[in-house]
């Protein structure tokens, strides 16, 4: 069996010819990749400050609480003194040692110029000397 040689593939070369034209970019276009991730890149950027400083915000918004919520004890703390240092049963002994009482009597001063006012008794003069009168309990 015999086979006959194919022509050569240098004759088909030389047929080809280059036509002017459009000349095709291999590469991609790097540029709106590069935008796009910069701009990427800046967002996440500013994501985490936002971040950051709502994180920070939140700290100084608990530490404004504790700092409200321990001003409510200590007045609540200064509101029970006061209310034991006006007590009537711890200022009546004292009140009775500087030689304080309660008068017996009523007199009114008249002042002229001055609007007269009928003042009938008042019943809290009276609540007020029974109470003050009472013993007072260690």
């Amino acid at each position: 069996m015999t086979t006959a040689a194919q022509r050569s593939a240098s004759r088909g070369v030389a047929r080809l010819r280059v036509i002017a034209g459009k000349r095709r970019n291999r590469h991609p276009h790097v540029a709106p990749w590069m935008a796009f991730t910069l701009v990427v890149v800046v967002a996440l950027f500013g994501v985490v400050m936002t971040q950051t400083s709502l994180d920070a915000g939140a700290f100084e918004l608990a530490d404004l609480h504790r700092s409200i919520a321990n001003a409510e004890t200590e007045n609540q703390h200064l509101r029970l003194e006061v209310a034991r240092l006006e007590s009537p049963a711890r200022i009546a002994p004292l009140a009775a040692e500087m030689g304080l009482v309660y008068p017996d009597t009523r007199r009114t001063v008249m002042i002229d110029g001055v609007v007269d006012q009928v003042v009938q008794g008042d019943q809290r003069w009276a609540s007020i000397a029974e109470f003050a009168s009472e013993e007072v309990a260690p």
